[in-house]
């Protein structure tokens, strides 16, 4: 076969970010916008914080009255009050006064520094300083986290809980977020079992349908869940053109190969689509295919487990990332040394499963044993592929190679 004529990964994964997308929002509570992807940029209304602060218990004061201060000349303030946090301040600080003043408490007026309770010397009404202390030291200025009118949260950001505090932190009680897109989901293949019946010689339980439907759900997409379909070109249609109508996009698992019974590209031609490829040069996870029907996307992965969730995730996820409306849609990768030496023939690009090891402040990566395109076992295990390019048929152990992360799929 020559690879040469098949698109690659990258090439791929363009034509499905080509297609455009019909983007639909609403207003929801904060309190409810976890992993939701915000739809506005948000500015901030207020600083944060709103004034100086303390950042530990201790005493506000003057720096300059602390000139000179020492062990053997300690500087006696007088004190004018204590300062809870959530309380404000009620006198202006003047020449060697102090306030007793409690983490996260404003400093008055006239106060610049602060000192923690344990560094000094104190009576009930007053507080002897033992070292020089500079002005606008150990203060926590307003706005020193967030400014005003500054870039809070980019459109397209995923809500997670740094962010969500954030926008509590503004005082922000509703937000708009993309809509959750609409997922069309079937499975094909008259070998499979749903979970319950009884096998039969030849048959195996399915093992697609919940992985698939809870990497879709983890993503963020309300999943249509249409079940296992038999093999059967009729039934096929059918589904498809139900979902393709009803649905944002629609994938399946199986019926991607070129065989007899595969009816996903035939299903989507015979409704009037576009099939835009039907094989990426890649390993596993080649078999997919990729059609257009009414402006929308349908894409048939492999039936093999292995092949199905490679495929998707490298040529796949960056457009379901985008049909999210997220702003970040390619996964982040790194170099990693190779643990032990790669020997294959590798005319496509190679998707090795792994796991990371780390000596010596090095980030090794290693082959798992199970690579085969069925194999879905060595998910649970390894949470990372790395990529061996197109033509390279050996690597010596301790080379660099690209590694992803596979952890946002499936948690």
């Amino acid at each position: 076969m020559n690879y040469k004529d098949q698109i690659t990964p990258d090439q791929g994964a363009k034509k499905l970010l080509d297609f455009n997308i019909e983007y639909k929002y609403e207003e929801i509570e904060t309190s409810q916008a976890f992993k939701r992807i915000l739809a506005e940029d948000l500015y901030a209304k207020i600083d944060v914080p709103s004034f100086d602060k303390s950042p530990f218990d201790g005493y506000a004061l003057r720096g300059e009255d602390t000139k000179g201060a020492s062990e053997e000349n300690p500087i006696r303030f007088e004190i004018t009050e204590e300062i809870p946090a959530g309380s404000f301040p009620k006198k202006d600080l003047g020449i060697f006064q102090a306030a007793k003043i409690l983490t996260g408490g404003p400093l008055p007026k006239g106060a610049n520094t602060t000192i923690k309770f344990e560094k000094t010397d104190f009576t009930e009404n007053q507080v002897f300083i033992k070292e020089e202390l500079k002005a606008n030291s150990n203060v926590v200025k307003q706005g020193e986290d967030i400014k005003k009118n500054s870039l809070l949260l980019e459109r397209g950001s995923n809500l997670d809980s740094p962010s969500l505090g954030l926008l509590a932190s503004q005082g922000i009680e509703k937000i708009k977020v993309y809509k959750k897109p609409k997922l069309g989901f079937f499975l094909t293949g008259s070998e499979l079992k749903e979970l319950g019946q009884d096998l039969e010689p030849g048959e195996i339980y399915d093992s697609n349908h919940l992985t698939f439907l809870s990497i879709f759900e983890n993503l963020g997409f309300v999943v249509e869940d249409y079940g296992l379909v038999e093999d059967g070109l009729e039934e096929i249609m059918r589904l498809t053109k139900i979902a393709n109508e009803t649905c944002d996009l629609l994938i399946t698992t199986g019926g991607a190969s070129v065989g007899d019974y595969d009816y996903g590209a035939r299903a989507v031609k015979n409704l009037g689509g576009k099939v835009l490829f039907t094989k990426t040069a890649m390993k596993p996870g080649g078999s997919l295919v990729v059609s257009k029907l009414n402006n929308k996307a349908v894409i048939n992965l492999s039936g093999n487990p292995g092949a199905a969730i490679l495929g998707l995730f490298r040529v796949c996820l960056p457009f379901l990332k985008k049909t999210l409306g997220r702003k970040e849609i390619y996964s982040p990768s790194f170099q990693a040394l190779l643990k032990k030496p790669f020997d294959k023939e590798n005319p496509r690009l190679r998707l090795l499963r792994g796991s990371l090891e780390y000596e010596d402040g090095k980030v090794y990566f290693v082959e798992d044993s199970s690579q085969g395109n069925g194999i879905l076992s060595s998910f649970v295990g390894s949470k990372v592929f790395g990529e061996i390019p197109p033509g390279v048929n050996y690597l010596d152990a301790g080379k660099l190679i690209k590694v992803y992360d596979l952890e946002n799929l499936f948690s």
